[in-house]
């Protein structure tokens, strides 16, 4: 613009309409303002009329004009271009201003983010190793010094593959890099991967690596690598896979000791009761022959040893006979069906029925129960616990009985219930075990083996067994079978 070029306050605003820049004429011999844009009075918020009163100072804040102070108070950083012209004989000046605050602020996040990732990478645990579309090392941060045992200054410049990767993997690493390249494609990009890789000293360890594209300050592609010496973990896993083959392996030679052992006792207790029936038939034949042929002769008191003698071997013979049943419960194959139980419940208590029809007994049998089990074994336990009850409600003329089904979560529960003798809770955990019994045999006859070989039954099958009973308010056992 050449002086004179403005002469007039007309020609000033010709120039300033529409003008999207700040712009402001000023006095240069009092910097007072003689005229000013729209575009300043929207920027600075001063309103035409405020403007005119001002002088130049009175906006910038320094004496390089580099910052401004808006009317609201904030400052901004501007950078301004002035042209000196004549206004109305008046030597002044034009000045256009260029806010750049918001570019400084953003250069100076960019700066700071700059720094952040400069310092994390720097501090990182883990390798973080940069490297250009070629495959030569860009950045090499002191973890990656640490781990590969090379310095930053001896590596930069220098292809990646000649350094860190092992020999055999070293073409199929330039491959991969090729190919990206010509197709933009590369399969190891974000994903996460264990490879080898190899140190300065020529030593090969496990690394877990994850790679990803960035661009940089030129634009360029380049490939960042996060990577991380799993060497610890990885003889972690082998120990780990170790002892857990040894434990495998220990409780492997425990089973099979245990089976064995289980196998033998089984057999020497099939043996010792199979065995032990002779000597009883021999000891009880006799004594009955001896009763039948010197019985008129022989005095009341000899009679009656020769009673005791029968009773103990009959009650003998009735204890092998239960051992060979829990014998056989353990030793017999298993096969699961479909078990109507309120059908075996009612034939049990049928034949029982049928074996003491004297006897008033109030039976339920909840209709419809089913369970999957092995038939002959289920009938075996069924039996044992309805004997029991059977046998315990001896006595009361109210006697009941009743079979039924309840739930735990999603698996059915089976009980027995009678209000017979019961039982004192508190020895409830000798109700299982063999031989032992919470009432004398004079009162209720029996081995002590039924429960125990329910158990075992229910164990076979993957359930358990328990009770709950009071004295003289009759007992109920629950069972289930998986």
């Amino acid at each position: 613009m050449t002086p004179g070029a403005l002469s007039s306050t007309d020609g000033v605003r010709l120039l300033f309409a529409g003008n999207p820049l700040p712009m402001w004429l000023y006095d240069l011999e009092t910097r007072a303002i003689l005229e000013v844009n729209a575009a300043a009075v929207a920027h600075y918020g001063y309103s035409r009329d405020e403007f005119l009163r001002m002088r130049l100072d009175d906006i910038r804040t320094d004496e390089d004009a580099g910052r401004h102070r808006l009317r609201d108070g904030r400052i901004i950083e501007v950078d301004t271009a002035s042209q000196a012209v004549d206004f109305g004989g008046r030597p002044a000046a034009l000045q256009v201003v260029h806010d750049l605050t918001a570019r400084r602020d953003s250069e100076r996040a960019l700066e700071r983010s700059e720094a952040r990732k400069a310092a994390i990478v720097e501090s990182a645990l883990d390798c973080v190793i940069t490297m250009d579309a070629e495959g030569r090392v860009v950045e090499f941060n002191p973890a990656a010094e640490r781990t590969f045992g090379y310095c930053q200054s001896d590596v930069v410049g220098r292809p990646l593959a000649d350094l860190i990767i092992p020999p055999d993997l070293r073409q199929k690493h330039r491959d991969g890099l090729a190919r990206h390249r010509e197709t933009g494609h590369h399969t190891v990009l974000g994903r996460r991967l264990e490879m080898r890789a190899m140190r300065a000293n020529g030593a090969q360890f496990p690394v877990e690596l994850a790679i990803t594209q960035i661009r940089g300050s030129g634009g360029q592609a380049l490939y960042t690598g996060f990577v991380r010496d799993i060497s610890d973990r990885k003889r972690a896993e082998e120990d780990l896979r170790l002892l857990n083959a040894e434990l495998e392996e220990r409780v492997r030679l425990r089973t099979t000791e245990l089976q064995a052992a289980a196998d033998e006792l089984e057999a020497f207790s099939y043996s010792v009761s199979h065995d032990l029936r002779a000597p009883l038939r021999s000891i009880d034949g006799f004594s009955q022959a001896l009763a039948e042929d010197a019985g008129s002769s022989l005095p009341a008191e000899a009679k009656g040893h020769l009673d005791r003698i029968r009773a103990a071997t009959q009650r003998m013979a009735h204890l092998i006979d239960d051992l060979l049943s829990l014998s056989r419960v353990a030793r017999s194959p298993m096969t699961r069906e479909r078990v109507d139980v309120t059908d075996l419940a009612g034939r049990i208590l049928a034949e029982l029925g049928r074996q003491s029809p004297d006897r008033m007994v109030r039976l339920t049998i909840a209709p419809a129960m089913m369970a999957s089990g092995d038939p002959r074994l289920l009938r075996v336990a069924l039996e044992n616990l309805l004997e029991n009850a059977w046998k315990f409600t001896t006595g009361r003329e109210d006697a009941r009985i009743e079979v039924g089904q309840t739930q735990d979560g999603s698996a059915p529960v089976f009980f027995v219930r009678d209000n017979g003798a019961g039982f004192d809770p508190a020895y409830v955990g000798k109700l299982f075990t063999p031989f032992q019994r919470l009432h004398a045999s004079s009162e209720f006859p029996g081995t002590g083996i039924g429960l125990a070989t329910v158990r075992r039954i229910m164990h076979r099958h993957g359930g358990r067994v328990w009770a709950d009973g009071q004295p003289g308010q009759g007992a109920c056992f629950y069972f289930t079978l998986e």
